[in-house]
């Protein structure tokens, strides 16, 4: 796997028709900003770069400015993406398109070149993108693409936050809601009597929601009280809040894992359980190099002397700390 820009391999001497000659079985996964061919192809690029010129900046800067974002957003709604979305979804990705090739290889003997571009990336991963690439009449009361920005974030009396899933202007999920909040009569209600209308009269609907969760004691409370029509409900936490409850207890959401220091570390857990394997997260971090001398011996046959010398030569590099 490498991700430096397009062309850096060939200037080192490693580009993919050296190395496919010296090993044709060979799976080299390239990772760019841009992908390794077109017009953007030497630009620099980094998660916000991308997640900015992807749409997907854009999308929830939009959203916060209300109503489906059908406004555009001032310049004080738009703010990087925190989680770096861009990086984890193409090494997902790439991780998905190395076991594939993989596969192949096993059945053909051949080995491949991937080429992965961040940005294709987040075209990919975008659920909505089929929706803001659609250009045709929408059918009078349709809610696009579920809208999510719409659902609402409700606040109990003692100040927690939950959010809601489901449309509240959806057919049937209206009434959800309506019952949920003791207000049956609004169902029939002309302000409310198509999608159309209810998207129309959003923020009514919205009020007696907010009206409603002001009168509940907690989190706990809204939630007991939508669950029983079929609506889902999150309280709003934080990392250190959702890892400390009983659920995270349970599932050992987090596992400590020595700091190579006189202490540990709370990491998140693998999220998968296998039923016959302990596949949890485990062993101790690696400085960087720590084990440039057993791969390079052990895969590829170098002697120790041929480690030192490429040491001395500044080719491979490490930051052990010194004892």
């Amino acid at each position: 796997v490498e991700n430096f820009r397009p062309g850096v391999m060939e200037r080192l001497g490693l580009g993919w028709d050296v190395l496919r000659a010296r090993n044709p079985r060979l799976i080299l996964a390239s990772v760019s900003g841009y992908g390794q061919t077109g017009p953007w192809v030497h630009r620099r690029a980094y998660a916000p770069v991308v997640g900015a010129e992807s749409g997907f900046t854009k999308a929830q800067g939009d959203a916060r400015q209300g109503h489906s974002g059908s406004e555009p957003a001032t310049r004080g709604q738009y703010a990087n993406d925190p989680h770096s979305h861009a990086d984890v979804y193409t090494a997902l990705e790439c991780g998905a398109a190395i076991l594939a090739a993989l596969y192949q290889r096993e059945r053909t003997g051949r080995g491949d070149r991937i080429d992965i571009s961040m940005a294709q990336t987040m075209l990919y991963v975008n659920e909505h993108a089929h929706d803001h690439l659609w250009d045709g009449p929408v059918p009078e009361g349709q809610i696009r693409s579920f809208r999510p920005m719409d659902y609402p974030v409700l606040t109990a009396a003692n100040g927690e936050m939950v959010v809601v899933s489901g449309h509240p202007a959806e057919n049937k999920t209206f009434d959800y809601y309506m019952f949920s909040i003791g207000r049956p009569e609004l169902c029939d209600d002309p302000r409310f009597a198509t999608t159309a209308l209810r998207l129309a009269n959003l923020d009514d609907i919205e009020d007696a929601l907010h009206d409603w969760a002001r009168t509940m004691p907690s989190a706990h409370a809204i939630e007991e009280a939508m669950s029983k029509n079929k609506l889902a409900v999150g309280r709003l936490r934080s990392v250190h809040e959702v890892c400390d409850t009983d659920w995270g207890a349970e599932r050992e959401v987090t596992v400590e894992i020595p700091d190579r220091g006189d202490g540990t570390i709370r990491i998140p857990n693998a999220p998968w359980r296998f039923e016959g394997s302990d596949v949890r997260t485990g062993g101790v971090p690696r400085y960087r190099g720590e084990d440039n001398r057993a791969v390079l011996t052990g895969l590829l046959g170098l002697d120790d002397a041929e480690v030192d010398r490429l040491a001395a030569q500044g080719v491979i590099s490490d930051r052990i700390p010194r004892k």
